[in-house]
């Protein structure tokens, strides 16, 4: 059995994605496809435009044959954990054969060869990471010039400076690092690889064709809801469900939606609770204190915490991580026990009746497919915590919804498993 992993959000689903699927598909000839998928809260520390069983629905439509949820404990983490906690599930499957994500880079050669210097972190290499962390400079940033440095200092720098930048300083190439990284340091017998991004960057505006970035089609949702823009970059069912969700009130919810909270939550946390919060370091408590006391709305906190190190994306995770109450000290209690503990099914279709039976027998982690039996599938009490981050979440994110009836708590034992 060939079996395509992917990890994604889908945050909503478009057309490039179903282009990403395509590709895969056509390259790697699978006999099933498993999307990874976060649930409520993104990569990016933000709320997703509409629920995580929509989206799966949506996955489920365009060629994607079982959806797995990405524990909230992984899905608001740097590029590091997101991508651990993703690979971790596709080799707990035990029937991944590939995984495929994209890349601005589009060749899995160079990719691999960062890769291998990240996950063995040559003493070379660590202390020039250290000196540019040292300077000031963003985590992404620092490792791109260190790694630069590492490899001119081998006299193996076969990359122009402008092609180390379009490899190791874009957004889709940055987690395809992690992805990578990840396969090496677990040891992962799962073949990796990428397809060419198409399209405009993970973080434009702009909408001129079929294919924007769900940051452009998100923004349109919002700010204009102009529909027939919109209908232009999604594939139709993904559009329809989209479309259907916001007109019953189940979105669009934003950090906006919630921004009472993050500042109620920062304004009642004592310093202490929030240094323990994870990507918090450095003092950084004082200053996220101090600026929720000042601010009167998300938007001006988020420009009196920000500075040149701690840029939007981290201050928009700690707010996710202090939301959830996801400490350093959780964090590594669930690295040490391995990842993920779980395989969370939220859809499948029904030809992958095969697919879930291999999955029973081949599985590493317990298959959680009805909520109410969490307490008798989820015997490890770490696993328990860690499915309870995924029900905070749920309940949590619900406030941010429009329409009453679905800001109901407990949501994640009441909704049904999408079954296309």
């Amino acid at each position: 059995m060939v079996v395509l992993g992917i990890i994604a959000e889908y945050n909503p689903f478009h057309n490039g994605h179903k282009y990403h699927i395509d590709k895969s598909v056509e390259l790697v000839k699978p006999d099933y496809v498993i999307a990874v998928m976060s649930g409520h809260f993104t990569q990016r520390g933000e709320a997703a435009i509409i629920d995580k069983w929509e989206r799966a629905e949506m996955a489920l439509r365009n060629g994607v044959d079982l959806v797995i949820e990405l524990p909230a404990a992984y899905s608001s983490q740097t590029a590091e954990l997101f991508a651990f906690g993703g690979i971790q599930l596709l080799n707990h499957t035990g029937v991944v054969t590939h995984v495929s994500f994209g890349s601005e880079v589009g060749s899995i050669q160079p990719l691999t060869s960062i890769a291998r210097i990240l996950a063995n972190e040559p003493p070379q290499f660590k202390e020039l990471l250290k000196k540019h962390l040292g300077q000031g400079l963003s985590f992404p940033q620092a490792r791109y010039r260190a790694v630069i440095e590492y490899t001119s200092k081998l006299g193996c720098n076969i990359f122009s400076e402008s092609q180390w930048e379009k490899i190791i300083y874009s957004s889709n190439s940055i987690l395809a690092l992690e992805y990578l990284r990840t396969l090496y340091k677990t040891n992962s017998n799962i073949q990796p690889v990428t397809i060419p991004r198409t399209g405009p960057s993970y973080s434009s505006l702009d909408i001129n064709g079929k294919i924007a970035s769900a940051t452009a089609i998100r923004n349109e949702l919002v700010n204009r809801m102009g529909w027939n823009t919109i209908a232009r970059t999604m594939p139709p069912s993904s559009f329809e469900i989209l479309k259907n969700a916001i007109k019953s009130g189940k979105g669009p919810v934003t950090n906006h939606s919630l921004e009472q909270l993050f500042l109620g939550i920062i304004r009642r946390a004592p310093l202490q609770e929030i240094k323990n919060w994870m990507d918090v370091d450095e003092g950084l408590e004082n200053r996220i204190k101090q600026c929720a006391q000042d601010a009167t709305n998300l938007e001006e906190f988020l420009t009196l915490t920000k500075t040149k190190r701690y840029v939007y994306t981290r201050i928009q995770r700690i707010l996710i991580h202090g939301l959830l109450g996801l400490t350093k000290e959780k964090i590594i209690r669930f690295r040490n026990a391995g990842g993920p503990q779980y395989l969370r099914i939220l859809g499948f279709s029904k030809k992958a009746t095969p697919l879930l039976k291999q999955l029973k027998q081949s599985a590493r982690v317990p298959i959680l497919t009805k909520s109410a039996h969490y307490y008798k599938t989820l015997k490890n009490p770490v696993a328990r915590e860690m499915f309870m981050i995924d029900v905070l979440a749920t309940n949590l994110y619900s406030l941010g919804i429009p329409e009453e009836q679905f800001k109901k708590g407990n949501r994640d034992f009441t909704e049904k498993i999408r079954i296309i």
